[in-house]
């Protein structure tokens, strides 16, 4: 399996991943444009998106999720309108799309159907979670040792306080429906990973209350303290392709 953030912030999202000539993109928060071109640049063409995954219904994320069939288009009930039943993703059920088993979460987020998975094939599997206010204890039983995670990190709570954001929209994105902060993420990942995970990925970083290189340290800093030693975390870009798994650049 490989996977590729093609896209990760505010202004849009974009994540493929890819096994065994089988492709499922989720989200399609960017323009047409920008993702072919990404996925060119990984030796990847439009018709190597097999599935198309949408995760909630915020414009970040669903802004061109129209330039697919939509035969191709899966997502939880309430996030695209008269979404038939066979594109319904049922959360806490297995689906089999191609070579993927896909178990569908349910997030905590201020959109009409939020959702998260756990994709697998070949005995590997990935966490894709992001735009959730915390985690349940639920989701943490799926979510134990696996290989691969792509996890929300949005903010540092000392810099978005510093911001000049409104009051409201500071609450709304520290309650348990916005999203997660560094410290939490850490700690979370601290009780997820395991001898089998390979690389974190921290996605979905704030550009006014969070910095890559803060993201970094507060792991480090929050790892050290648990005595865990994993230092393979990367963090995805609203600009730059970030690449994992057996993918060979």
């Amino acid at each position: 399996m490989e996977f590729h953030v093609l896209a990760s912030g505010s202004k849009g999202k974009a994540t493929f991943i890819y096994d065994q000539q089988c492709g499922i993109l989720i989200d399609c928060g960017i323009t047409r444009k920008q993702l072919l071109f990404k996925l060119n640049q990984l030796g990847f063409h439009e018709e190597d998106i097999t599935y198309v995954f949408l995760t909630h219904d915020h414009y970040d994320h669903n802004k061109n999720i129209h330039i697919f069939d939509t035969g191709k288009i899966y997502s939880a009930k309430k996030n695209i309108k008269d979404l038939d039943e066979y594109h319904t993703l049922e959360p806490y059920t297995h689906r089999q799309f191609g070579v993927f088993d896909v178990l569908t979460l349910r997030t905590s987020h201020d959109a009409s159907d939020p959702i998260g998975f756990v994709i697998s094939s070949q005995n590997e599997k990935l966490l894709y979670m992001t735009d959730t206010g915390y985690v349940s204890q639920k989701n943490r039983q799926y979510m134990q040792n696996l290989d691969y995670y792509i996890i929300e990190s949005n903010h540092d709570i000392e810099m978005l306080m510093a911001t000049k954001r409104p009051m409201f929209l500071k609450n709304r994105i520290l309650n348990d429906k916005g999203h997660l902060n560094n410290e939490y993420s850490a700690h979370l990942m601290c009780e997820m990973i395991g001898d089998n995970t390979k690389e974190i990925v921290l996605a979905h970083l704030s550009q006014e209350a969070n910095t890559k290189e803060k993201a970094l340290a507060t792991y480090e800093q929050i790892f050290a303290k648990e005595n865990i030693a994993f230092s393979n975390i990367k963090v995805a870009s609203q600009i730059d392709v970030v690449s994992g798994g057996n993918y060979e650049n």
